[in-house]
């Protein structure tokens, strides 16, 4: 007798919350493969339970320094009274202020920004994140975005680690665009942002392979260390 698909989905998350740390790993490795934009739905939510499962080391300044491959983000949807995307503490700085009180919500949702949610939306380029540490845990996190061996768009930003919460800090203060080897710099007066030039990523889960962390627009990235 078949069983009932809510007691089939039921047993299938026992089954996932049952894993030990490698094989879940090696499973959000499975589906996830060298990236993937969009999941099923039915993967999507094996991925969630696998993810808010995950249990590991604390984070380190040597454990979430590296160069790391992404390998999935969460989605949100866009929100036309928080367009520039909305903070998860509610923070609103420069010009993100302006729309927060044009528009203001109270049951306003965290949202990641446009130019995030279109370029992890593409399934034709390959982004990579490299956090060079020093022990006091500053230095750099930089952003790769690679659309073939030619064509490289880097976003540079200072970055500070706090062991004791696992938090990244970082904020913008470079980027440029590499094309058959001109470089064109990007016409962002990051200095003039202030703080809408800066945000951070906590740090969920490490590993040796895996990183998992949330941003302060409400993002989930996973990331696969090269």
């Amino acid at each position: 007798m078949a069983r009932p698909r809510g007691a089939a989905l039921l047993l299938f998350l026992r089954c996932c919350t049952a894993l030990a740390p490698p094989a879940r790993e090696a499973r959000i490795i499975e589906l996830l493969g060298k990236g993937r934009v969009g999941l099923p739905q039915s993967d999507e939510v094996e991925l969630d339970e696998l993810v808010a499962n995950l249990q590991g080391q604390k984070p380190t300044i040597a454990s979430v320094s590296g160069d790391w491959d992404l390998l999935y983000t969460s989605k949100s949807e866009f929100d036309p009274a928080n367009p520039l995307g909305r903070r998860v503490d509610g923070t609103a700085p420069g010009i993100e202020k302006i729309f927060d009180v044009a528009f203001s919500q109270a049951e306003a949702v965290a949202s990641s920004s446009p130019i995030q949610r279109f370029v992890t939306g593409l399934e034709s380029v390959e982004i990579r994140q490299v956090v060079e540490l020093d022990d006091a845990g500053t230095g750099r996190v930089d952003q790769f975005v690679e659309a073939g061996e030619n064509v490289v768009f880097r976003l540079s930003a200072s970055g500070a680690f706090d062991e004791a919460t696992g938090r990244l800090y970082f904020t913008f203060d470079d980027a440029y665009l590499t094309a058959f080897g001109v470089r064109i710099p990007y016409p962002v007066p990051f200095r003039l942002l202030g703080d809408e030039a800066s945000g951070y990523l906590d740090t969920r889960y490490v590993s040796d392979t895996l990183r998992v962390s949330r941003g302060n627009k409400g993002t989930t990235f996973i990331l696969r260390r090269r």
